[in-house]
């Protein structure tokens, strides 16, 4: 990638030229990402990383770097919206133009700390670093009228509602910053007030959730550390060994006991899938898409690390990190393989007692951690990954054995990936049957629990958009 980004047509730099100037580096980033289609992009913080490595940008511009990149992303459609006020054939431009629109638009409406003529004057002078002099006088005249103009940006539900009372669907797309379709979908499944409040969570930067580590310490031990060091956190309400760092901004590795393994980054939600197992020690467990291990981990602790689990996943840098995580947890209990992209694999027929499908999937519920994907997916994704959901839930159940349970999860909310795929497999497989999450976690609350599946929207208690079912093998 560092190739491909090195000779981006138009955003060619010579050597040392601005390399260290994290405005150019934000529109930059921004005008490669929004060359590529849907499905096509890479992962906004892939492309960040990328562009950063060498750099020798302090702390504190680092941070601004990733403010104006992400925070221009997540709001993508509204500040298109604005500035197409000014700016009649706005997709025309080159990206590279759009982008310092963008980015400097960002600044002028989010960033209120950046003065107005600041953020308007390195624009414009961004237009000549990257190959574009011709466009200054578009980009300084447009940003001012802007800067001048009465900003809309709707932030509670009231608003929005007295807002988008005639065009629903459209209103909401520009004022909250989402895809049309997303937003149609939405409105279908969870009316105008649950549309709102989706996309509304959608854009809060959400708070560092981490998972105690309770091999090492009690959650109550580690809350009162973080306290003493200054750090403002408070308990889950649901997970037993979750902890929210509110308004923490820092890198993870700077927290106390990171490095000791007191701990795992990890959102109550994805948390919360991991007790639906119901593990015991001594069990083998299976964990089919297993990533960097948060949930692998997870269960080994409560196994109190006795036990066998067997983490798999098609990416073998994944599972390295995995490794890595494990290590640092002080966690012996997990071994790992990684599976081939295409093809059978090994199946362990009836081996374990339980299996977790955490799938892949759309990833609708975790936008605000990822505002990304929510330009990255078309409405044809969805269908495409229930047909895989499906197909994994098919291929791994075998490896259950009887009385065992199965745990489906995915990070979304989408109808065709939740209770279109358990309803499928139930449909063709009778030896199995669905247990109410209620049975295995008895204090969850009513409204995340429908029809005995668990289901979060996002913000919902602070956590991330997720749903889970629990499936149990009679025979």
């Amino acid at each position: 990638m560092a190739d491909a980004l090195a000779s981006s047509k138009g955003v060619r730099l010579k050597k040392g030229k601005g390399t260290s100037n994290p405005r150019l580096l934000a529109a930059k980033a921004l005008s490669l990402w929004l060359s590529k289609g849907p499905g096509a992009r890479p992962e906004i913080q892939r492309l960040g990383d990328s562009l950063l490595k060498g750099k020798r940008l302090k702390e504190k511009d680092r941070a601004l770097f990733w403010h104006i990149l992400v925070g221009s992303v997540r709001w993508l459609r509204l500040l298109r919206w604005h500035l197409e006020r000014y700016i009649k054939r706005f997709s025309r431009l080159p990206v590279e133009v759009q982008a310092i629109l963008l980015t400097g638009g960002f600044q002028i409406i989010f960033l209120s700390r950046i003065p107005f003529f600041s953020a308007v004057d390195e624009s414009v002078k961004l237009t000549r670093i990257m190959g574009a002099p011709w466009a200054s006088g578009l980009v300084n005249a447009s940003l001012r009228r802007l800067a001048t103009s009465k900003k809309i940006v709707p932030s509670t539900m009231e608003e929005l509602l007295e807002r988008c009372k005639g065009s629903k669907a459209n209103c909401l797309s520009n004022l909250t910053s989402h895809p049309h379709w997303m937003v149609k979908r939405w409105l279908k499944a969870w009316g105008m007030d649950g549309c709102v409040s989706i996309c509304l969570q959608n854009n809060i930067q959400p708070p560092l959730t981490v998972r105690v580590n309770t091999l090492k310490m009690e959650r109550d031990s580690f809350w009162d550390m973080l306290k003493k060091g200054g750090l403002s956190a408070e308990k889950t309400s649901l997970s037993p060994q979750g902890i929210r760092l509110v308004d923490f901004r820092g890198r993870v590795e700077e927290i106390p006991g990171f490095k000791e393994g007191l701990f795992q980054v990890q959102d109550e939600a994805a948390q919360l899938v991991s007790l639906l197992l119901d593990v015991r020690k001594g069990q083998q467990v299976l964990d089919v898409c297993a990533g960097v291990g948060g949930k692998s981990t997870h269960i080994s602790e409560f196994m109190a690390d006795k036990g066998y689990i067997l983490a798999c996943d098609t990416n073998k840098g994944r599972l390295e990190i995995l490794v890595q995580n494990a290590n640092r947890l002080g966690i012996t209990s997990i071994r790992t393989c990684q599976l081939p992209q295409r093809g059978k694999g090994f199946i362990h027929k009836g081996q374990f007692d339980r299996i977790l499908i955490d799938a892949p999937c759309s990833g609708l519920g975790v936008i605000r951690r990822h505002p990304d994907i929510k330009w990255n997916r078309t409405p044809d994704d969805i269908k495409t990954l229930a047909a895989r959901q499906l197909s994994l839930l098919e291929k791994w159940s075998s490896c259950l054995k009887r009385n065992g349970i199965l745990v489906y999860s995915v990070c979304t909310m989408e109808n065709e990936e939740t209770e279109g795929v358990i309803q499928s497999f139930l449909d063709a497989h009778s030896n199995f049957s669905l247990i109410s999450v209620k049975e295995v976690l008895s204090w969850l609350p009513d409204d995340l629990v429908s029809g005995g599946f668990f289901r979060t929207l996002s913000g919902q208690y602070g956590m991330d958009g997720f749903f889970a079912a629990v499936l149990f093998r009679s025979s």
